[in-house]
């Protein structure tokens, strides 16, 4: 295997080749296609050598290179193996590859590429970096440009994503809009039907949070209307439930429908946090009569 020693070598010799005067009447001067392949050289020399940053590093000169080049689609795929070596080092560094990624795919007119690479954003902001405001606006992103592009499947999942981080920053309206308008999707499709029942579970909770019973009742009827089955699932009954104990004020109530619900089908973290915001909606108006 070539050491590190290696990929200096070939960084030197890249540095060397863009530095070269001009000579005579504007002849000669940087060979900057040598030094692009120089360049991808020392980052593949790093890579084997599991130098990521290093790796990284020559990647994203090279990419400079290929941009005063004019060769922007090599351009971009030089950003990309750039973040997936910077992935293993620094997320940040990662992120900043690929948004310039990114952008020369969306000058270029590739949408459909540019939406897989910004759902790369939205994965290193959520799993290495765990900034959700960030990976919130990286799936939306990534969600629009797939819908642009028809990739229906994949625009739904960035857009259901999306949903769940809001709800999780308290911005339940955009929450209930992600999960109503992915459900309304689902109605005529088969493949997809069955998975209307989560998403208005998990609408009807933000719906709850948000405070306003009425709208609370009469979105439950429409989701009833888009899916007839609904009524009749645990999922329908609990939200029900939940509505009449927050409307009583009766926290005993709404702590036993939660218990009793829990106990067949298990609450994951996000929907145990949104019920407990509730229930101390509930105790707090307790609390001021």
């Amino acid at each position: 295997m070539a050491d590190s020693r290696e990929a200096r070598g070939y960084l030197a010799e890249a540095e060397k080749k863009l530095s070269q005067p001009a000579g005579w009447f504007g002849l000669g001067g940087p060979k900057l296609e040598d030094a692009a392949e120089l360049f991808q050289r020392a980052g593949n020399t790093f890579k084997l050598n599991k130098q990521w940053k290093e790796s990284g590093d020559a990647y994203m000169s090279q990419s400079n290179t290929l941009l005063r080049m004019g060769e922007k689609d090599e351009a971009a795929t030089a950003f990309m193996n750039a973040a997936k070596s910077y992935k293993k080092s620094n997320p940040l560094e990662s992120i900043n590859a690929l948004q310039q990624a990114v952008q020369i795919l969306i000058e270029k007119g590739r949408f459909s590429a540019a939406a897989s690479n910004q759902k790369q954003i939205a994965e290193t902001y959520e799993t290495d970096v765990d900034d959700i405001r960030g990976a919130r606006e990286a799936y939306e992103k990534a969600g629009e440009w797939y819908q642009g592009e028809e990739s229906h499947a994949q625009a739904d999942a960035c857009l259901l994503k999306a949903a769940t981080f809001a709800a999780q920053l308290e911005d339940f309206e955009a929450a209930v809009n992600g999960f109503e308008d992915v459900a309304s999707r689902c109605v005529d499709n088969k493949l997809t039907k069955w998975s209307m029942k989560e998403y208005f579970f998990k609408s009807g909770l933000c719906l709850l949070n948000i405070g306003d019973l009425v709208r609370v009742r009469s979105s439950l009827d429409r989701y009833c209307g888009m899916d007839l089955t609904f009524a009749e699932t645990r999922e329908y009954k609990f939200l029900q439930a939940c509505t009449v104990a927050v409307d009583d004020g009766d926290v005993e109530a709404f702590t036993n429908a939660v218990f009793e619900f829990d106990r067949l089908t298990k609450l994951d973290d996000w929907k145990t946090k949104l019920l407990l915001r509730i229930k101390k909606g509930i105790t707090e108006e307790e609390d001021l009569t």
